[in-house]
């Protein structure tokens, strides 16, 4: 897995229903990969149930009406 730090973000979408706060949102790397922004997971009980989850790595919370742009951004088609 690469772990190099991308340079620049492109913003792709925004959550629609964010209101003024503009997270959830989704961003393409300058070196092909993409980043979520979200809300940092901070339940102990739903942290622990992560998966191989090493030092490093961070889970945040994105919302489906992201989820839902993200998908239409890749199929070419509008959410």
């Amino acid at each position: 897995m690469d772990h190099k730090q991308p340079d620049q973000l492109q913003h792709l979408a925004t959550d629609p229903n964010s209101g003024k706060d503009g997270c959830p949102s989704y961003y393409a790397t300058d070196d092909g990969r993409f980043v979520v922004q979200g809300y940092k997971l901070t339940s102990a009980q739903a942290r622990g149930q992560l998966a191989n989850f090493p030092d490093g790595e961070d889970a945040v919370i994105v919302t489906q009406g992201l989820v839902d742009l993200i998908v239409a951004q890749h199929l070419g088609t509008s959410a």
